[in-house]
Order: C-alpha cells, then sequence, then structure tokens
C-alpha cells in the first residue's frame, strides 16, 4: 500500500508537469506560428511554400511540447531530485508518435482533397495511433512488433516490425517522388526555360527511378532477399513476352514521345480531325480533353504509329478558315471588306493579319475564302462557328447572296419519237 501511494504522489507531479507542457507549447506554437503564416503569405509565387508551411503547422505543437518537457526535467526535477520515470521514458515515447501522427497527417493534407485527407486521418491514421499507444500502455509493443510473419523453414525472418518499417519507406517514397516531380515538372525546370515535353519527360524519369530504388530499400528492409527478387524479375519477363507486350509497348512510347519532345503536356493535337489538349502523359496511356470538356485515354503507342497533328509544337499560332461562295452579282472587292468585317473577333490575332483568297469561278458561285489567326487553336471550332455568324451578319448587311446549287430543266413536248 505504501509502494502504491509512493509511486501515486510521484507521478502526479510528472502529470501535471506534462499538461503544463501542452499547454505552453500551444500557446509558443501558436506565438510562432503568426508570424510564419505572415511571412508565407509573401510567397505566393513559390509552389512548394503552402507544403512547407502546412508541415510546420503540423509540428509546432508536438515539437514545442517535446522542447518544455526536457526543460522541465532538467530545470525543476532534476534539480529538486523528483522522481521523472514518466517524463524521460513515455512522454518521449507519446511525443514521438504525436510527431509522426502529425507528419502523416500533413502528407495527407498536403497530396490529397480536404475530404480525402480528413477520411483518412480519422478512420485510418487516428485508429492506428490509437492501437499504438494503446500498445505501449499494456507494455505489449514489443511482442506485437517482434512477432514473425514467416514459417520457421523460410530463410528470411519477417517480423511485424520490420513489414511496417518497409511499408512506412514505400509509402514516404511514394509521397517523396510525387513532390520532387511537382517540383520539376512545375517549378524548376519550367523556370530553366526547359520545353514542357522535356520537362516531363525529365521530371517522370527522376520520380521513376526514386520510386524504383525506394521500393528495393522497403522490400530490402522488410526481409526480401535481392536473389528472391530476381527469381520474380525473371518471371515477369516470362510474362512480358505472353500478355504484357502492349503495357511495355505504350510504356517506352511514352518515354519516347516526350524526349524527342513532339508532344507534351498542354499541347493541343488534331487527331483525325478531332481537336484536343494533352492533360497527363501516363505510363501506358495519355489523357486528352477535349473542347466538350470530356476525357478521352488513349495508349502512348498509338501515337507513334499513326499521323498526329501538334498544332502547338513550335508556336501556338495556328490559321483558320472558312470558305464562302457568293453569287456572280456581288462584286468581289466588296466581298472581300465584307470578309475583313466579319473577322473581327477577340480571339483573331492583328498580326499575322487577316486576309481573302479570291479561290475562283465555281459553278454557282464566287468562291473566297478567310483565313484569320489565332494563338488558343484549342477553341477553334468554337472560333470558326462565331466567324461564320459574322460572316453571314456582314453579307446580309450588305445584300450580298448567298447561292445554292440551280440546274435549268429543259422538258421537250411530245411524246418519244414522236414528230416535234
Amino acid at each position: 500500500m505504501f509502494d502504491n501511494t509512493s509511486i501515486m504522489w510521484q507521478f502526479v507531479p510528472q502529470i501535471v508537469a506534462f499538461g503544463i507542457a501542452l499547454a505552453l507549447g500551444w500557446f509558443i506554437a501558436l506565438f510562432l506560428w503568426r508570424p510564419l503564416n505572415s511571412f508565407g503569405s509573401r510567397l505566393e509565387k513559390v509552389g512548394w511554400a503552402d507544403t512547407l508551411l502546412t508541415f510546420i503547422h503540423k509540428l509546432l505543437w508536438p515539437l514545442s511540447t517535446g522542447v518544455l518537457n526536457v526543460i522541465m526535467i532538467g530545470l525543476i526535477f532534476k534539480q529538486l531530485d523528483w522522481a521523472d520515470w514518466f517524463l524521460s521514458n513515455t512522454v518521449p515515447i507519446i511525443i514521438m508518435l504525436w510527431l509522426v501522427y502529425r507528419l502523416i497527417d500533413a502528407l495527407l493534407k498536403a497530396n490529397l482533397s480536404e475530404i480525402g485527407a480528413k477520411v483518412w486521418k480519422r478512420q485510418v491514421l487516428l485508429p492506428i495511433f490509437i492501437f499504438f499507444v494503446a500498445l505501449y500502455l499494456l507494455n505489449l509493443q514489443d511482442y506485437f512488433l517482434n512477432f514473425k510473419l514467416t514459417p520457421d523453414s523460410y530463410e528470411q525472418d519477417i517480423k511485424i516490425r520490420s513489414l511496417l518499417a518497409g511499408i512506412s519507406i514505400i509509402i514516404t517514397v511514394l509521397f517523396v517522388a510525387r513532390a520532387v516531380w511537382h517540383y520539376l515538372a512545375e517549378q524548376f525546370l519550367p523556370n530553366a526555360d526547359a520545353e514542357p515535353a522535356l520537362a516531363h519527360a525529365i521530371a517522370t524519369l527522376v520520380a521513376y527511378t526514386i520510386v524504383f530504388l525506394g521500393g528495393l530499400g522497403g522490400l530490402t528492409i522488410i526481409g526480401f532477399d535481392l536473389a528472391t527478387l530476381t527469381v520474380i524479375a525473371g518471371g515477369l519477363s516470362i510474362g512480358l513476352g505472353f500478355g504484357l507486350q502492349q503495357i511495355v509497348s505504350n510504356f517506352v512510347s511514352g518515354f519516347i514521345l516526350m524526349f524527342e519532345r513532339s508532344i507534351g503536356p498542354g499541347d493541343v493535337i488534331d487527331l483525325g480531325g478531332s481537336i484536343g489538349m494533352v492533360k497527363a502523359i501516363g505510363i501506358r496511356r495519355m489523357i486528352i480533353k477535349t473542347p466538350d470538356n470530356t476525357e478521352v485515354t488513349i495508349p502512348n503507342s498509338h501515337f507513334l504509329s499513326d499521323i498526329m497533328t501538334n498544332l502547338t509544337r513550335d508556336t501556338p499560332v495556328t490559321r483558320v478558315w472558312i470558305d464562302v461562295g457568293v453569287s456572280y452579282n456581288s462584286n468581289p472587292r466588296e466581298v472581300e471588306q465584307a470578309l475583313l468585317e466579319a473577322s473581327q473577333h477577340p480571339s483573331v490575332l492583328t498580326d499575322p493579319q487577316p486576309i481573302v483568297f479570291f479561290q475562283g469561278f465555281g459553278d454557282n458561285s464566287l468562291d473566297f475564302t478567310l483565313f484569320v489567326w489565332t494563338d488558343d487553336p484549342f477553341k477553334i471550332p468554337r472560333l470558326s462557328s462565331d466567324l461564320r455568324y459574322n460572316v453571314w451578319d456582314e453579307l446580309s448587311h450588305r445584300k450580298i447572296e448567298i447561292p445554292f446549287p440551280q440546274r435549268d430543266i429543259h422538258i421537250r413536248s411530245g411524246w418519244p419519237g414522236s414528230e416535234v
């Protein structure tokens, strides 16, 4: 009874000290966050500034609490010769788990939508965190982490500890690879005047390299032998000969397209008369966004074997033409002025200037073509429609007739074979 009472009186001051550290850590984190947030608002153009601030905001409170806990142990409990076993042993573990929890929470928030991050946080991350805290409080963490997942006959011992460590490394590497890809493709390489296709190719290659090396490292930590991985790779190579040729072909085709710089994200292409914008080049397919706001998925190998027109390869400036036929009673010079007036449109460039060609004398009409230039090829269908409306209005205003095909039919009187 005496021992339990003594332990209780030793435990209470440590609980109070930990509570004070939590409260003061919260105020310190709040005090430090305001100037950091103000400074971060000045870095709006820096893509990684928001992500860095998210991590700092999540880690300030546990870090401040941990520093205050160390200070209390050294300045108060050690000096007064009070028991500090809870503050020295248990609290650091709690703070470490807390830091990991907040770090993963920041990763989720930086890479997922707000709703998705909340779902993962509440339904996955929080239960796992509570589970590990409960294991530690029950002193079962060593038994759980050292539990073997492989039979005794297996050469490599795979334990829950190594499995969790390997999975954590692989997940972290995936997040790192994604962050590196965004930084290279959207920040560094574009600012270094790299072409969009080349920037996308380099960023993708670096990201896949990080994922590959990180995956090997994670599998090694889990306990997989590299010789076993070699056997698995050999089996995959056999599979390539049977059913994965198309996947590998699309994968290689994507890199060829990107490194050749013949196509890249943001390019507007014409496939068989259908215009679309390249939204992304994936491992095996390319996503094309159409003017209808729909996404079309096309295998990468398709672009190496079929004809594809890139409307923005060297420059986004593209020519658009409208064919018009008018009556033979019309004045060609007046038709020219009408078509030039019709070319006035916000999407039409003034340099090069619109021009009208008199194409020829048709069976039923005088044939003209209006040529204009635009720097927004993605909106060519809408621009063509607007120009036709303008042409109709101008010709109607000037009373210039647009003819339709006519045929003169001569009927001979009398029956066949009779005298006329």
